[in-house]
């Protein structure tokens, strides 16, 4: 027999994934997320426990699978040498997607994705692995911003004044979705949020000021 093509075992592994974030995801909102096992996911997928460790570390990382997908489709599209828009238009259009998509949901992943998310909030003592993760997510998402910034105004990838931008604009945004997990907030007030804090963070630290910061940091 001729052994599959290497577009075909991918097209396969893609679906795989696919897959089992979405029973992932839904058993976690139907079930619980301490309550669902590796073995319920991968009886649904109809693949054995040690496949699924092969495309996900563990339950954690396949809970927040959405952020760290999301994360690595910015990533590719703020490292791409023949990018052409600068990082704060790109970051505005990502939040006014992700956004959108999170309070309108066009999949079942999303909106499973977000009842998790409102039932994690619920838990008096949230997993810790979790916890810790999420973290990680956000300093990577800083690290990111932060280094597409600086490679904007062509200075060096731990220029002060980049890096204080990024940790605006990551904690303004996990800021305006508690918020919202909170309230419920519509859509378009979710989206005009996420767009404010941008616009703060552009007002509130200026270029000009970065030398100012610097003789602040260095004093």
């Amino acid at each position: 027999m001729t052994p599959p093509s290497a577009s075909h075992r991918e097209r396969k592994k893609a679906r795989t994934r696919a897959a089992l974030i979405e029973v992932s995801q839904r058993l976690f909102a139907e079930k619980g997320y301490s309550e669902t096992t590796l073995e319920d996911i991968s009886l649904e997928v109809d693949v054995r426990p040690q496949t699924l460790l092969r495309y996900f570390e563990s339950k954690a990382h396949l809970a927040l699978a959405p952020l760290t997908g999301a994360l690595d489709e910015l990533r590719h599209y703020l490292e791409d040498p023949a990018r052409r828009t600068d990082t704060l238009t790109a970051w505005r259009e990502y939040m006014r997607r992700e956004s959108s998509e999170l309070v309108a949901p066009t999949s079942e992943v999303i909106s499973s994705y977000v009842h998790n998310l409102r039932e994690f909030r619920r838990w008096g003592d949230r997993d810790p692995v979790l916890v810790a993760m999420a973290s990680d997510i956000d300093r990577r998402l800083r690290e990111l911003l932060a280094s597409s910034l600086a490679h904007d105004r062509g200075v060096d990838p731990d220029d002060l004044h980049s890096t204080l931008v990024a940790a605006l604009l990551v904690a303004g945004r996990l800021a305006v979705y508690e918020r919202w997990l909170d309230r419920e907030v519509d859509a378009g007030s979710l989206v005009e949020d996420q767009l404010a804090v941008i616009d703060y963070a552009v007002r509130s630290l200026p270029r000009r000021s970065a030398q100012r910061l610097l003789t602040v940091a260095e004093g």
